[in-house]
């Protein structure tokens, strides 16, 4: 059996070099099969500097695969989130009460980015005037806590971060397992209120990562939310 092995090794061998004979611009024409070839350059005991050139092109192609691997990775992770974003949109869109809208949107934010919760506080202009059987929805206008969140109003985006002790206090009543959040500012016409997702990894929320996604969803939001208050 090895006799045999070995025979159809050569004869293998051997129908290669005939080919590449018949063909001496194979590689030409196939030049990205070279990178995957071990073609040593007889120098002795030292390593010849086309053999050093070449190790550095193979690790740099095995880098740039990983990293086209990752990247295609992330776009069909983004396809797919926004796919479920736009769902969640035409539910927004449709839904009659503002709790209605506050329930749809913490599910979809809880399952697609990974939050552990997420909270809506509505800034209350009519005192007495609420649309919502939740009784800690609304602050009001001119609780000092809002002013923590005056650079997303200003700014009029997503911002992710490791809350301040301040804004710890005011969301979560000190509660020392939030490492980090994405708050997402409500406007339309007048500042209505933030959207809050929070987590208790300080990384998960740690760096202004995928906010696009979340400031479509606040424009869409705002507006919906505007004409349910």
């Amino acid at each position: 059996m090895q006799a045999e092995h070995n025979s159809n090794e050569q004869l293998d061998a051997c129908n290669v070099i005939e080919f590449l004979k018949g063909n001496p611009d194979f590689f030409n024409h196939h030049s990205d099969v070279l990178s995957n070839l071990q073609i040593p350059h007889d120098t002795g005991g030292a390593v010849s500097l086309i053999e050093k050139q070449v190790s550095v092109f193979r690790r740099k192609c095995s880098a740039l695969e990983d990293k086209l691997g990752e990247l295609i990775s992330v776009a069909r992770e983004n396809e797919q989130l926004h796919k479920r974003l736009h769902h969640l949109i035409q539910e927004i869109i449709t839904a009659s009460t503002i709790d209605d809208v506050i329930e749809l949107t913490k599910q979809t934010l809880i399952e697609n980015f990974k939050a552990d919760d997420v909270q809506f506080l509505m800034i209350d202009s009519k005192a007495g005037n609420k649309h919502s059987q939740q009784p800690d929805l609304f602050v009001p206008y001119d609780d000092p806590g809002l002013n923590l969140f005056e650079e997303n109003f200003n700014q009029r985006t997503t911002s992710c971060a490791v809350p301040t002790p301040e804004q710890r206090h005011f969301l979560f009543n000190d509660n020392t397992s939030i490492g980090s959040i994405a708050v997402i500012p409500l406007q339309y016409s007048r500042d209505i209120g933030l959207v809050v997702l929070s987590s208790t990894d300080a990384r998960r929320f740690g760096s202004n990562k995928g906010v696009m996604f979340l400031n479509e969803l606040g424009e869409v939001l705002s507006r919906r939310v505007a004409t349910l208050l």
